[in-house]
């Protein structure tokens, strides 16, 4: 009787051992909202003015991503996606590079996000719907105070008038060099208008070179069924140094 039980548990151990772990590739979730971008951080690698940003964060499986695409719903209209690491903050990220050259009027609406891998497998997400086509205006009076290795940020909201009344506003903080070097992002998105940048991520010689950058959301508080239901994004850039009043 003693072995007629162990047998089982033996069988599951060895294929256990002989079957290897297989996990597919999964969308934490897909997104589509327009950004905006002031003339002055060309210099740095942005695209500037208002850009649709349509993509998703997605888990990679245990099989090579092969194809990534977004379809508008809605117009039809579908767009290659590709693996973007922003810095050392993002990665799994897959954006449509260069930003589309549309026009985010004529295509709102849901987009579909596809991801295919090496093994044939597909898995599939939908944005939220976008429909407020517009301009987030820029925060205000980005200042740093306290330890300049370990500062706090602090911003003025943007006037409440110049974006749609549906906004939930939230906030996130990086710091930055250029676009591919982007070091440090608030972990969560913020409603107060502080960051306290913890020790460890500043050094004396980064702060002649160093931007803050202040991403100003607007989540749609009528669509809050999806997890990100981001439509509007505007990013403030202020010189690090000039924030410290140096």
């Amino acid at each position: 009787m003693k072995r007629l039980i162990l047998m089982p548990l033996f069988l599951v151990i060895v294929l256990a051992m002989v079957i290897p772990n297989t996990y597919a590739t999964t969308i934490k979730y897909a997104f589509v909202f327009i950004d905006r971008f002031p003339d002055e951080v060309e210099p740095l690698g942005f695209c500037t003015g208002n850009v649709v940003q349509v993509g998703a964060v997605v888990k990679p499986g245990d099989s090579p991503i092969t194809e990534a695409t977004a379809k508008n719903l809605d117009t039809g209209l579908v767009l290659k996606l590709a693996p973007r690491q922003i810095g050392t903050i993002y990665t799994n990220v897959f954006l449509h590079r260069p930003f589309p050259p549309l026009d985010p009027s004529k295509h709102p609406g849901v987009w579909e996000i596809r991801v295919k891998d090496e093994k044939g497998n597909e898995v599939v997400a939908k944005t939220h719907r976008l429909d407020k086509v517009g301009k987030m205006p820029y925060v205000r009076n980005i200042k740093a105070s306290g330890n300049p290795l370990a500062p706090t940020i602090t911003w003025d909201a943007p006037v409440e008038k110049d974006y749609p009344s549906e906004c939930k506003i939230k906030y996130r903080v990086r710091l930055l060099k250029d676009v591919n070097n982007q070091f440090y992002r608030s972990k969560k998105l913020i409603y107060d208008l502080k960051e306290q940048i913890p020790e460890g991520f500043l050094k004396p010689e980064d702060i002649p070179d160093t931007y803050v950058r202040i991403e100003c959301q607007c989540w749609d508080s009528t669509d809050m069924d999806h997890p990100v239901p981001v439509e509007l994004k505007s990013e403030t850039f202020r010189p690090l140094k000039e924030a410290l009043g140096q």
